[in-house]
């Protein structure tokens, strides 16, 4: 297990503050952040590149805050790879097993069982073949790295950390400099490592599909402090606040004006633009500034003739739940990419009354857009579940969001 506890860390004008975050063993977990949030800042102080100015970090029972970085068990994988071009594949993978007596790592069972290489140049050139063979670049060990593809470079980056069984693996953007189709192979690859080691590790990415794909949890930092941690689906669908939301790609974000409970679950929404939306769920309406947002991909779209559209059987029933949520409105854009399309629906009051000319964004799978004759001027009705109706915070200070998942696995 990986603790830590109440972390400041000062990089030039930017301070990190992590009050608490903590990895079980063999656990994947995603950390998701914009440019400058301070990702890379934590995944070097847990390494030990970065002393903290204040606060712990345990790995285990084993308190590691003042420990120099080779002696505290961390792998670390940048995502410019950082090979020695000097050195061969084989000795690259090899290179932190020179001289090194072994730590079994906490948690796991590592890629090839034992410990992370005893100085026995046996031993060390099995293991080096072993993690080669596991990330099929057994074939690659007398070439150099200059002459290595980008996901070559990558795999044989991850197995040189992986060669002395790390007690976290830290993955900062291992992705991100890698073309389309090399990167969800290698998310494979890191996905079947992950399963083959047990290795407890922390991903760092900008990338929320690569979260969502990979993490057992995932965590949220913006401005150097933890905004929200928890299953990715759950942070992807329920976001604390709205800096969050953004980050998750939710777009349809408007403020709350004002709200009554209609029953303890369910709630009618009252927006700054004019619209009524009830929403339904456990979260309450903030005290101060109130948002909701709600996914592109959750809202329903249906001709305005009346047509069967794509509403589910949960929706498409009789009396007040039919009549909630539903807008009418007319489709403004379509941008259709290879598989999905993007409309822009103008939506307006019932009646037909113009309140602001709200706007949301609607995500639909491309034959839908044919199917249902959706282009620029198309007259539709909106339908949006209650539960898709998400209530959230302008920031994370309000009650009960900033404590939401914060640790563990709740």
């Amino acid at each position: 297990m990986i603790r830590l506890e109440g972390l400041r860390v000062q990089a030039g004008g930017f301070s990190l503050k992590i009050e608490r975050l903590s990895l079980a063993a063999g656990e994947y977990v995603m950390l998701l952040g914009p440019t400058a949030s301070g990702k890379t800042v934590l995944l070097e102080t847990v390494a030990g590149l970065r002393r903290p100015q204040s606060g712990r970090i345990w790995f285990g029972e084993r308190e590691v805050t003042g420990e120099a970085p080779e002696k505290r068990g961390a792998g670390l994988v940048y995502q410019d790879y950082a090979l020695f071009p000097h050195l061969t594949v084989a000795e690259n993978i090899g290179f932190g097993l020179r001289g090194r007596r072994g730590r079994r790592r906490t948690g796991g069972t590592g890629a090839t069982g034992g410990t992370a290489g005893d100085g026995d140049g046996g031993d060390r050139g099995d293991r080096v073949r072993a993690l080669a063979g596991m990330l099929g670049i057994d074939g690659l060990l007398s070439r150099y790295p200059e002459g290595l593809s980008g996901g070559e470079q990558q795999r044989v980056a991850l197995a040189r950390a992986l060669a002395v069984e790390p007690e976290v693996l830290l993955l900062d953007e291992p992705l991100s400099a890698l073309d389309g189709p090399t990167r969800l192979e290698l998310q494979g690859e890191l996905r079947r490592v992950h399963q083959e080691t047990g290795a407890t590790i922390l991903h760092v990415t900008h990338d929320l599909d690569e979260a969502l794909a990979l993490g057992d949890r995932m965590a949220v930092l913006i401005d150097g402090e933890l905004r929200q941690v928890g299953e990715p689906q759950v942070v992807s669908r329920r976001p604390v606040d709205v800096e969050v939301a953004r980050l998750v790609g939710l777009t349809n974000i408007f403020v709350v004006a004002g709200a009554r409970d209609e029953t303890a679950d369910r709630r009618r929404l009252t927006l700054e633009n004019g619209l009524e939306l009830v929403a339904e769920g456990k979260e309450r309406v903030p005290a101060l500034e109130a948002f909701v947002a709600i996914r592109a991909e959750e809202i329903e779209i249906e001709p305005a003739s009346g047509r069967p559209g794509e509403a589910s059987p949960e929706s498409a029933g009789s009396g007040s739940a039919e009549r909630d949520n539903a807008l009418d409105g007319v489709v403004r854009s379509v941008k259709v990419q290879s598989v999905h399309a993007s409309l822009d629906v103008e939506v307006t009051a019932p009646g037909g009354v113009d309140l602001q000319a709200p706007r949301f964004t609607v995500h639909v799978i491309r034959p839908q857009v044919e199917r249902l004759g959706l282009a620029a001027g198309s007259a539709v009705r909106l339908r949006i579940p209650p539960v898709a109706v998400h209530v959230c915070s302008a920031a994370t200070d309000a009650p009960d969001c900033s404590r939401m998942q914060v640790d563990g696995r709740s």
